[in-house]
């Protein structure tokens, strides 16, 4: 019989070394999750913000995404100008200003994922400093980014925060640019 086995304390050993492994793999992988969702979520916005800005433009008229309060949380219209002097929260409110779709869950079907920003997030630069978590939508006073038959948008962010991770929305003034960025680390990098 020259066939020989393995002990049980080998066997121990290499579960310990696969489970050590499995253990500083898991956050990594939990936090590439997050990220996946987050982005998914800011894509669904980037498509609707990109939604308004075509209908503004073909229809040649102002459009605007509205972010309001819903009974089961924050929400968002899209909007189009009913007299020729853009989209305003008055003339919503009168009703000359219709809402063309929505409302829609800001939460982008996600379960991990909210509108809110994680404390201690540094702001996207130029800015400085920290973000204020009791405001994550930033897009003036009213929460309502425009969009004109010219290709204009009002600029603004909105951001989307997970346990791991943090992501913005954020339209670029004149161009109506969207982009995706994420913090990683205490840097925002563009997605």
């Amino acid at each position: 019989m020259n066939e020989r086995g393995h002990t049980l304390l080998e066997m121990v050993f290499v579960l310990g070394i696969i489970l050590l492994m499995a253990s500083l793999l898991i956050p990594g992988l939990r936090a590439y999750s997050q990220e996946a969702h987050l982005l998914g979520a800011a894509q669904k916005f980037c498509g609707q913000f990109r939604e308004a800005y075509s209908m503004a433009v073909k229809r040649n008229v102002n459009t605007a995404i509205r972010f309001e309060t819903g009974a089961g949380g924050p929400t968002y219209s899209l909007y189009a100008d009913g007299n020729g002097n853009g989209v305003l929260s008055a003339d919503i409110a009168s009703g000359r200003d219709r809402r063309v779709a929505g409302p829609f869950e800001l939460s982008g079907g996600a379960a991990d994922v909210r509108v809110g920003i994680n404390p201690g997030v540094p702001a996207i630069p130029p800015d400085s400093g920290t973000l204020d978590p009791a405001d994550p939508i930033k897009f003036g006073r009213s929460n309502m980014v425009s969009f004109s038959p010219m290709g204009t948008a009002t600029p603004g962010t909105f951001y989307l925060a997970g346990t791991f991770a943090q992501a913005a929305v954020r339209v670029t003034p004149g161009s109506a640019r969207v982009r995706i960025m994420f913090c990683r680390g205490r840097r925002w990098v563009e997605r």
